[in-house]
This record gives structure tokens, C-alpha cells and sequence, in this order.
């Protein structure tokens, strides 16, 4: 059966009992309710509080996600920008721009509190509160159409742009439909069988030759070099769908990128002009997919420096709508992820955010020069630890810091497997590197996983007055269905 148009939920809220997990009678579990049902309450908004008249429609619709941003990452940018060039971010500029909306957003997935990146964008692109790990499947096994295969439903081009690998979490959650997120061969069929014009990232092993087999119609770009000769136009005549996979797994750091892979601002930039070409529009999500890896790390310096480079993919866009107004623009976030700060007093502060500015190269490349594999929040192979005596030097020349031999000591510890904090989560190798940089960027983090924190959330274009000033994340799937004002979509 189809859906009403314009009520995405194919299940209904979970009951609150369940969703707190105690029980009512219980005097902590009366509290705890009360406390958070004005919060669930106000989440529902946008629906009672949408204008009898809604105002024109979008033709095209742009989301941007800079993933596991916190409030502080993007104050931290804020500054690192006003440091390094006198001038602040593009999102910070938004906010001032007439028509702008901003609201607070609830991030918490179906069960629980602290949600992953599948479920919190499942949310969005299929309006349904889902289980962590799960890809636009309900918790009572119904698939809900996500955003991009119905806005094609409706003769709209689509695409999918990201720094991680396509068939991420993310992205997965504006395309695809499986019970984990794990599933990437899956996700990376559906991609193709579900025909998203243009898909930019990582992820090319899971585009293997007889997957690609399947779509003869395809253009796949796999260089820089391909990538920059079809938006200078210098390869074949830009026809048909579009996948360019510039590594195996995610893009590289915005630090070591140099010329090996396109940034994502290049990648928004191709993906619009491609995807503009036509005449029923289109909807696109743009991901600053590694903000959120270098946070899992406690990797201050390279987490800005991924957050800045969201920022000027955001200003691309932003340049792009210039003169438009057929387009609705929402930038947002799916979750907090360590929440860093700034958090020392005096002038040292500026000497750190110039520090944090200077970052050369990332955790994982530390790791990788010590013989190890960091994974975001964890190491694997500490034990092929040698020379300890050049950790000092490799997070030195990764860094431009020296650590003091109580911190290098420290941070071997770690390496060995000595767990030195009282909070488990922060005694992880990668967590006491964060720590020990702390001392000279002033930059600390709270933990090396996501948070449960609200999050931003910034719009401006059609549609963008029905955001009511603190939403759930699933508002924003019934946002951008009344904003394109779709027909209502087939089951899948």
C-alpha cells in the first residue's frame, strides 16, 4: 500500500516506557519521563506548527551533512578560520543571511539515546526512527522509501557526494534499505540498481568489475586525473550516470590529500552542474563524512582541518544558488562525536589554535608510522611496537609538537595496553595521543564516541519555514517531501 503523502512514518513512535527503558511507576522513572516528554513534544513541531499556506516549492533540494560534528567542532572552525585567514566559516555566515532558519535538532535513534550514523541518516531520508546499525529498516521489519528513490520516483536526478566510502552509513541512508549498515556489497548494489545519477567518493572495492557489469551505462572515474579531465570537460561527453571511487576505502584526510584525491568541494561542484543539466530538478546529499572519524580519534588538528574543508564545499554550494531560488539547502549534522573544546585560558590559546592550524599529517598516519592500524577509536597490532624512542619524533612530524617525556610515556603506555583513565573509553591509544596534544592545543574531547547531544541545524531556500526551532531528526524528511511536493511514493 502507498504511503499519505507527506507522512513518512511507517511506524509509530516507540511507546515511552520503552524508550527510557524503566518503568513509569518508579519515582526516577516518573521524573526521568517528565523531564523528556516537553523535549518530544516540542520534536513533533513542525507538523502542527507548519503554515496553512506553505510557501512555493523547491525544485531542487541539497542536504549537507558534516558527519559527527559537535557544537564545538564548529566553533572550533569558526575560530581556526578567523585565525588563519581573518575571515569566519560560510556557516557561520549563513545564519546572518535574510531568510536563513536555524533550529535544534534531537538526534536519538529508536533505541537509543546516542545514535549511529545509519540510523540518524535513515531518519532523514526515510522519516522513520530506526535501531543503531540499521539502513531505512523499521524495527517491525517495514521498509520505509528512502528520500532519493522517491524524489527518482518522481522523475528527479539524484546523487550522493561523501569523503567516506559511498556505500557508507550516510549515504546508505538517503538510498538504500538493509538490516545493518555493515552490508556494503548490498548497499553497493542498490546504489547501481536504484540508478543515483551521480555517486563521488571512496569505496571502490566495493564496485568490483562484475558489479559494473550490470550498468554498461555507467561513467566511473577512478583517478584525479579522470576526475579533473571530465569537469574540465576534456573526456567523453558527459552523458548518463556517473561514479567516481578515488580509493578503496574512505577519501584521504583533508591534510595528506594533496593531489591524490578531488576534495569534496570539487565533487559538489561536478555533481551539481550534472546534476542541474535537467529539467525536474533534483535532490543531492553532500557528506563531510571524516569530521566524524577524526573525533572517534581525538584527532583535534585533522578534525578541523575536515570541518573547514565541509565549510568551503558549503561555500561552493552557496555560490552555486546565487541568483536562485528554486532550491532548498539544508546543512546539519547527525550527531555529536567526542565534543572537543577549547578549553584553556589566556593567550596559549591562540598559540594552540595556530598549532591546531598546522597539522601536516593524521592519527592514522602516526599509527601507521608505528607499525599499527588505527581504527577511529582503537589500535590493532600494538604489539609490533618498536623504537619506542621514535614516537616522540613521528607525532613530531606529524604534529610540529614535541610531547614531554611524561606524556610520550604516557601515550606508550597506551600502546602496550595499560589503561590509565577511569573512564575506559578514554584510555583507548588514540584518546591518550588527544590527551597529551590537549596540553598544547588546549583542545580537549569528553570521549572518543558519539553523544547524545542536540545538533544544529541551518536552512535557507523553499521550504526552509516549515523547520520549527527544535525538531527531531526525522522532521526533516517530512521537510523536504512538502518542500518538493512529491506524489506519493511506491513501495519498494
Amino acid at each position: 500500500m502507498e504511503p499519505t503523502k507527506h507522512v513518512p512514518h511507517l511506524v509509530q513512535p516507540l511507546d515511552r516506557r520503552a524508550f527510557l527503558g524503566i518503568s513509569l511507576g518508579s519515582a526516577a522513572g516518573l521524573a526521568a519521563a517528565t523531564a523528556f516528554s516537553p523535549a518530544i513534544a516540542r520534536a513533533r513541531q513542525p507538523v502542527g506548527a507548519m503554515p496553512e499556506k506553505p510557501g512555493r516549492t523547491a525544485h531542487n533540494v541539497i542536504f549537507m551533512v558534516a558527519d559527527g560534528m559537535s557544537f564545538g567542532t564548529l566553533s572550533l572552525a569558526e575560530i581556526a578560520s578567523r585565525a588563519q585567514h581573518a575571515t569566519g566559516t560560510n556557516w557561520v555566515a549563513l545564519w546572518g543571511r535574510e531568510g536563513a532558519k536555524r533550529s535544534v535538532m534531537r538526534t536519538a535513534s529508536a533505541d537509543s539515546l546516542v545514535t549511529d550514523s545509519s540510523a540518524g541518516s535513515s531518519a532523514w531520508g526515510g522519516g522513520v526512527h530506526i535501531n543503531n546499525d540499521a539502513v531505512n529498516f523499521a524495527p517491525d521489519g517495514r521498509l520505509p522509501v528512502p528520500i532519493l528513490v522517491h524524489a527518482a520516483q518522481n522523475g528527479k536526478a539524484t546523487g550522493l557526494v561523501t569523503t567516506t566510502r559511498v556505500t557508507h552509513a550516510t549515504p546508505a541512508g538517503f538510498v538504500a534499505n538493509c538490516p545493518t549498515r555493515n552490508s556494503e556489497d548490498e548497499i553497493a548494489r542498490q546504489i547501481l540498481d536504484r540508478r543515483v545519477d551521480v555517486v563521488l567518493g571512496g569505496g571502490s572495492k566495493y564496485f568490483p568489475d562484475s558489479l559494473l557489469a550490470t550498468r554498461p551505462d555507467l561513467r566511473v572515474l577512478r583517478t584525479r586525473a579522470a576526475f579533473d579531465a571530465e569537469m574540465n570537460g576534456m573526456g567523453d561527453p558527459a552523458s548518463g550516470p556517473l561514479l567516481g571511487v578515488f580509493q578503496p576505502s574512505h577519501c584521504l584526510y583533508e591534510c595528506e590529500r594533496n593531489e591524490i584525491d578531488p576534495s569534496l568541494s570539487d565533487m559538489a561542484l561536478m555533481a551539481l552542474r550534472r546534476l542541474s543539466s535537467g529539467k525536474n530538478g533534483f535532490v543531492l546529499q553532500i557528506e563531510g563524512g571524516r569530521v566524524d572519524h577524526a573525533a572517534h580519534a581525538n584527532d583535534a588538528g585533522t578534525m578541523v582541518g575536515e570541518q573547514l574543508a565541509f565549510d568551503r564545499a558549503l561555500g561552493t554550494v552557496l555560490q552555486w544558488m546565487q541568483n536562485r531560488d528554486d532550491t532548498l539547502l539544508i546543512v546539519t549534522t547527525d550527531h555529536g562525536n567526542a565534543n572537543p573544546g577549547l578549553t584553556l585560558y589566556g593567550p596559549e590559546t591562540y598559540k594552540g589554535i595556530e598549532r591546531l592550524c598546522s597539522v601536516r599529517h593524521s592519527f592514522e598516519w602516526i599509527f601507521e608510522q608505528l607499525g599499527m592500524k588505527l581504527q577511529y577509536d582503537d589500535v590493532t597490532g600494538r604489539n609490533k611496537l618498536s623504537e619506542e624512542d621514535r614516537v616522540g619524533s613521528v607525532v613530531r612530524e606529524a604534529t610540529g609538537i614535541q610531547l614531554v617525556p611524561d606524556e610520550i610515556a604516557a601515550f606508550v603506555g597506551s600502546l602496550k595496553g595499560k589503561r590509565p583513565q577511569l573512564f575506559e573509553p578514554m584510555s583507548r591509544s588514540s584518546s591518550i595521543l588527544g590527551s597529551c596534544l590537549a596540553n598544547h592545543y588546549g583542545v580537549g574531547f569528553i570521549s572518543p564516541n558519539h553523544t547524545a547531544d542536540f545538533v544544529e541545524v541551518t536552512a535557507i531556500g523553499p521550504g526552509s519555514e516549515r523547520i520549527a526551532p527544535f525538531i527531531d531528526n526525522i522532521d526533516l524528511h517530512e521537510v523536504m517531501l512538502g518542500a518538493l511536493d512529491l506524489r506519493p511514493a511506491r513501495a519498494i
